[in-house]
């Protein structure tokens, strides 16, 4: 049996995880690496954003909704915004300059995203929940994880081959 996680923890470890990966591809000239890289980040941040939409979005709705917290309503739209950038680069060819800019821009906007993320909605749920409540939601996390799709049903499920 596997230790019990919380939520936080979880969702840090796929920050870390594909924070990783998107260093990767940045740094690779490889066009079947790239692909493969892409592919797997866009199926990672697929399955935090299904726990972040499932789980955790709606426990801190429940309990910050009455302090007029605009916090979720910003990181929506920064997830909006990453998935705009990700389904972009599926129309160009993996070694392209416009998809290696466009992946460094990711990395950026990951990072950002991500940092921004933990200073604002993971401490409030830290200072604002019991660590009980924090392992049942990751319980309910890895449930979530284990049933959302690889990849987003609105997002192409490969970058285009180009001739390589």
């Amino acid at each position: 049996m596997t230790e019990p996680i919380d939520v936080i923890e979880l969702l840090e470890r796929d920050h870390r995880l594909i924070n990783g990966l998107v260093e990767q591809l940045d740094a690779v000239d490889d066009a079947n690496e790239i692909r493969h890289l892409y592919l797997r980040i866009v199926e990672e941040l697929s399955s935090h954003e299904a726990v972040e939409q499932a789980v955790l979005f709606p426990a801190f709705h429940a309990a910050f909704i009455a302090d007029g917290d605009a916090t979720l309503d910003h990181r929506t739209r920064e997830h909006e915004e990453l998935n705009e950038t990700l389904a972009e680069m599926s129309t160009l060819p993996p070694n392209s300059f416009a998809f290696i800019k466009r992946g460094s821009a990711l990395l950026l906007e990951l990072k950002g995203h991500f940092l921004i993320e933990e200073e604002t909605v993971f401490t409030r749920m830290r200072s604002g929940f019991t660590a009980e409540a924090l392992i049942e939601l990751g319980r309910r996390a890895i449930i979530a994880k284990a049933h959302c799709p690889a990849f987003p049903v609105a997002h192409p499920t490969h970058v285009q081959q180009y001739g390589d």
